[in-house]
């Protein structure tokens, strides 16, 4: 059965829908690919990736993004059924947000779309967003039924934007071009991250370089997202067998190989899970050159209107105002707020 709502409940929902939703109204999204940069500095959003949202206006006073692209639904295919995941919004947030999805690329395999659409239609109402934004990792296998999905969406959704790996970038003729009003480049995640050697998985300016082709012809707007955060793959006989979401190795423990290397000595629990000795430790971490190099290498391709750092809970890594210089490198194509 369900419970009652209370009057108190119905109005703090009402009033998160509402603050999410006022939040999207930014005249930001008819910027055209033509229109002429103007020496604006590239804005600074962010994006919050978790199962639940509490708002944090300390945090959000001290990096002051532009906006916040939130997470509110992860939809995915796993033990042969549909999952679907919507963020608990525990308080509403304090700056404007653009919702975001994700869609794992086995639901579009596997899953039926019309179910996925409702899905998305219910946790994130139409009446209430005008945005949205599509994070998934469509192959060319995929290509055609994603695409068809986004023109459905584009429908309920007037200003929608997608997710592209730098391959889709440089092999637009192959991959072709998802119909949305514009696209984030996710300079990140760019190696192998099976291959043992890979030497940072998370950012390589070495293997992004080789991509950086095709910018100029590229037909949608392409702003840029930059990674913040840090992870640990442990490899086990030559293969992955884990992701940990820290970079803090038990030194004790281990020894290191390299930098950012490690061999376990000494079996023993890490972040819930068991290392055996001999496991390798590969950690992938993003530091203050590491952005800048990118930057300075994106900065002769692009010109986005937004760099979005991912995420917002690992900024803290990070001196708001070197983030901010980042954006500053950047020449916006269109006025923003």
């Amino acid at each position: 059965m369900f419970k009652a709502i209370t009057t108190s409940r119905v109005w703090r929902y009402l009033a998160i829908a509402i603050l999410l939703a006022g939040g999207l109204g930014v005249a930001y999204w008819g910027a055209g690919k033509n229109s002429n940069p103007v020496g604006i500095p590239a804005n600074v959003s962010y994006y919050h990736w978790a199962n639940s949202y509490t708002d944090d206006p300390a945090r959000l006073h001290i990096y002051a993004p532009t906006r916040l692209y939130l997470k509110l639904l992860d939809i995915g295919y796993r033990e042969q059924s549909l999952s679907v995941n919507p963020t608990a919004v525990r308080s509403p947030p304090s700056v404007p947000v653009i919702p975001v999805v994700f869609l794992d690329n086995d639901a579009l395999k596997y899953a039926e779309m019309e179910t996925v659409y409702q899905q998305i239609l219910t946790h994130i109402p139409p009446t209430q967003y005008q945005h949205l934004q599509v994070d998934c990792d469509w192959t060319e296998q995929t290509r055609d039924d994603y695409f068809a999905f986004l023109e459905r969406l584009r429908a309920d959704y007037p200003h929608l934007s997608v997710t592209l790996r730098l391959h889709q970038v440089k092999y637009a003729q192959r991959t072709g071009v998802p119909p949305a009003e514009r696209a984030v480049l996710m300079y990140y995640n760019m190696s192998d991250i099976r291959d043992p050697d890979t030497l940072n998985y998370i950012l390589d300016n070495a293997v992004g370089q080789r991509y950086l082709q095709n910018f100029a012809e590229y037909p949608l707007p392409l702003d840029l997202a930059l990674p913040l955060y840090r992870q640990t793959r442990v490899i086990r006989q030559g293969r992955l067998v884990q992701l940990v979401n820290s970079a803090e190795v038990n030194a004790d423990k281990t020894e290191r190989l390299k930098d950012n290397h490690y061999r376990v000595t000494q079996g023993h629990y890490w972040q819930d899970y068991y290392l055996y000795p001999d496991d390798e430790l590969r950690v992938d971490t993003v530091d203050l050159p590491l952005l800048q190099q990118a930057a300075q290498a994106l900065t002769a391709v692009m010109q986005p209107d937004e760099v979005i750092f991912y995420a917002l809970n690992d900024a803290v890594r990070f001196d708001p105002q070197e983030l901010a210089a980042i954006a500053a490198r950047f020449s916006q194509r269109s006025k923003s707020p």
